[in-house]
């Protein structure tokens, strides 16, 4: 199913356009939105040039700074990564950076916020570094002056962005700038087009409706006006539609990216020694079927439209399979907000059947049943990142994700047993949040150090969140941008600079037993991550027996083999099952349930099960994790041998 690669040359009258990606970009990741947009102009008819100038700057960077492979990598990543929330990508680029005295701020500030010397020295020595890279990068498209110059914009792109956009009209570029991406939605693309005359127009949400609007009315000669997402200076012929997003009833329409230019420019940067940690990103579904129906309070993804939409299931395996074979590469990263769950039963099976070794990552709910993560693993989805965001059940609740620490632990044992790498977090610092909920998770963490550890992540006001969107029913008072926005953005005005931030500071009510809870828990997550490489906890099943071999730090270490009864109980909470589903089916005939209900608790204390209200699971997993294992059912059937008996918990002090 391949992209076509042209279109009918008299639609788009022989025009050319570029698509640019500044950096900060992943180097070892195309842009999406790039590829997909020179798909939607080529079958328009247009001469389309992609242009992955973060992958220019990162050679540049490099160069100029006289750095190792692996010290120019790490000093890449910090920047659009670890010190993203901080606005320094976007700082280094910004067109304005003030005089001496404002600079010397916004590093005070950066020390206030636990940045070191050294790394605020890299900030700086990289300013001669983006200002080259303008020169470079506006030299380079003006020299094919291209109709339209479209540029994408997420995270740290906005800086970098209007520095060329600046630069392009300072040196009389003619034709059309347009900024699109997340960056765009809502305010914040209004924003940047009253405060940036360079661009003459944005898109907020969705591209390919609204670039093929701006590409035709281009291609007719006349001036852009708004239409539907493209939003210009000039009003739209028609305003009724302005600003609306056209939802397809039949799924999601889109089509297969084209990436060549990202594999053209990877050689032409001296950067083929990358190629074997390239991901492409694929698309198969847009929205969020779970923020549809319960908006996660934390979450500012799909400003646009939460409506959920994805591709035909027959089209995956297609598209998988397609870019394989155009670029042999083999590692896709889906950009889905959340895997449509229908495609556990359509679209994986297909994929399955393609019989490559391919990897896949999606964001999935955690709630997952085991044969749902098999069914991922068979599929070649090697990793997920799970929405967990925490391990206390009335923390969850807070933060509305429909799941319980129950669940969340499930699947991370799920995914230990499959093998499939879980990369998830952990929240906290958010209104309402009890220092029981911590300690709860203080408690489980102790007995889960032999899975994958979480990040540990202080919460953050997003817009589109509905902490921003209605921050009066969480208690919550929104303050101000994150104080980065301000030295990027240091001659917009403070409404302005509202409009056009993402991330905000809000003041709430916070017990004040959660400070020193929260660095007890930060403080284990630490110890947890350090040490999970020796930490293991599994079982192998013999005919009568089951052996547990224990080496989790901070727990007595032993191999115990278990007979009999025993065995078989353990057996039968692997992978989680309802206390009274396993009194009635789990327990052998004729056996006292006191014993039974004696021993589940004994291995509670000893860290061997997790139990929370009526629902009991296993924590050991299976020494060697397979895909082709048949998993525990997803209930014991009920039946009314016995009648249940009233279980009452206490919890461990």
């Amino acid at each position: 199913m391949p992209p076509a690669l042209g279109g009918d040359d008299s639609v788009g009258n022989g025009r050319s356009a570029t698509l640019v990606s500044m950096p900060w970009n992943s180097v070892v990741r195309p842009s999406i939105q790039v590829g997909t947009l020179r798909t939607v102009a080529e079958e328009e008819g247009w001469q389309v040039t992609s242009e992955y100038a973060y992958l220019s700057f990162y050679g540049l960077g490099r160069e100029m700074l006289g750095f190792s492979e692996s010290e120019w990598a790490d000093a890449y990543e910090t920047i659009s990564e670890k010190l993203y929330h901080m606005a320094v990508g976007d700082w280094i680029f910004a067109r304005r950076h003030g005089e001496s005295q404002q600079r010397d701020r916004y590093f005070a500030e950066l020390r206030e916020m636990r940045v070191d010397d050294e790394t605020i020295a890299l900030i700086d020595s990289l300013r001669p570094v983006a200002e080259r890279h303008v020169e470079e990068t506006a030299a380079a498209l003006l020299a094919s002056d291209p109709d339209v110059i479209g540029f994408t914009s997420m995270f740290s792109q906005n800086g970098p962005t209007l520095a060329v956009a600046e630069r392009l009209r300072a040196e009389g570029y003619p034709g059309v700038i347009v900024l699109g991406g997340s960056n765009c939605e809502g305010s914040m693309g209004r924003a940047l087009l009253a405060n940036y005359p360079t661009v003459e127009a944005v898109v907020d949400g969705p591209g390919e409706d609204a670039f093929v609007a701006l590409l035709r009315q281009v291609a007719a000669g006349g001036p852009v006006r708004s239409q539907g997402r493209l939003l210009t200076r000039r009003p739209a012929e028609d305003s009724s539609d302005v600003g609306e997003a056209k939802i397809s009833p039949t799924g999601l329409s889109v089509p297969v990216p084209n990436y060549d230019g990202f594999f053209e420019q990877l050689h032409a940067a001296g950067l083929e020694g990358l190629e074997a940690e390239i991901t492409l990103p694929v698309e198969f579904s847009r929205g969020c079927w779970w923020g549809a129906k319960t908006h996660c309070t934390f979450c500012g993804l799909n400003g646009a439209t939460m409506a959920y939409r994805s591709k035909d299931p027959d089209s995956v395996a297609d598209e998988l399979q397609y870019l394989m074979d155009r670029y042999g590469v083999f590692d896709f990263f889906a950009v889905d907000n959340i895997l449509d769950l229908k495609y556990l039963d359509t679209a994986l099976p297909l994929v399955e059947k393609l019989n490559t070794d391919h990897s896949l990552f999606f964001e999935v709910k955690a709630n997952m049943e085991w044969a749902d993560i098999r069914s991922m693993r068979r599929a070649g989805v090697r990793s997920v990142q799970p929405g967990i965001e925490s391990l206390s059940t009335e923390g969850l609740r807070l933060l509305k994700k429909g799941s319980t620490a129950f669940q969340n632990v499930r699947f991370l044992l799920g995914c230990a047993e499959y093998g499939v790498r879980a990369d998830w977090n952990i929240l906290t610092g958010y209104p309402k949040e009890t220092p029981e909920s911590i300690r709860a998770q203080l408690d489980i963490v102790a007995s889960l150090s032999h899975l994958t550890p979480p990040h540990i992540t202080l919460i953050r006001f997003d817009r589109f969140s509905p902490y921003v969107e209605s921050p009066e029913s969480f208690g919550l008072s929104l303050s101000k941008p994150l104080p980065g926005y301000r030295y990027v953005y240091p001659e917009l005005s403070g409404e302005d600079l509202w409009n056009i931030a993402y991330h905000f500071e809000g003041d709430f009510h916070d017990d004040v037993r959660n400070v020193d809870i929260r660095r007890r828990l930060a403080a284990r997550v630490r110890l947890w991550r350090n040490h999970h490489e020796q930490a293991r906890f599994t079982y192998r099943l013999g005919f009568d027996s089951l052996t547990l071999s224990d080496h989790r730090p901070g727990l007595p270490a032993h191999e115990t083999v278990l007979q009999g009864d025993d065995a078989a109980l353990f057996r039968a909470v692997i992978g989680g099952t309802r206390i009274r589903d396993l009194q009635a089916n789990g327990w052998p005939e004729g056996q006292p349930w006191d014993r039974a209900w004696e021993k589940l608790q004994n291995w509670q204390r000893r860290r061997w099960i997790f139990i929370e209200g009526t629902k009991i699971i296993a924590l050991a997993i299976r020494e060697q994790p397979s895909a082709y294992r048949t998993p525990p059912p997803k209930g014991t059937p009920r039946r009314q041998a016995r009648n249940p008996v009233p279980v009452t918990l206490t919890s461990r002090k």
